[in-house]
């Protein structure tokens, strides 16, 4: 009894149960995040690109333009790579 009183007020264990804890809520907040921005990325996607190509090199603010590029870039192709593999799925499950 006394091990498992050890073992259950040990910091390590609290962490755990800590981390684990926030990893369950927070997995229910990525699914509708990621329909918003799946859903949106026709028009946020063209409109980070232009600020960042044309508006923001002009206001002196081209490095951040160039990262905020990338980091959109990244975004839209994981939404892309996402919609294909659900065609790829849902092909496969109707052949």
């Amino acid at each position: 009894m006394k091990r498992l009183k050890n073992l259950l007020l040990h910091p390590l264990t609290t962490l755990a149960v800590v981390v684990s804890a926030v990893g369950q809520l927070s997995i229910g907040w990525i699914e509708p995040a990621w329909a918003l921005i799946s859903t949106t990325s026709p028009y946020w996607f063209p409109a980070i690109a232009t600020t960042a190509t044309t508006l923001l090199p002009e206001i002196g603010y081209g490095s951040e333009g160039t990262t905020l590029l990338v980091a959109a870039a990244i975004v839209f192709v994981g939404v892309q790579v996402d919609r294909l593999v659900d065609r790829v799925q849902t092909f496969l499950d109707n052949r």
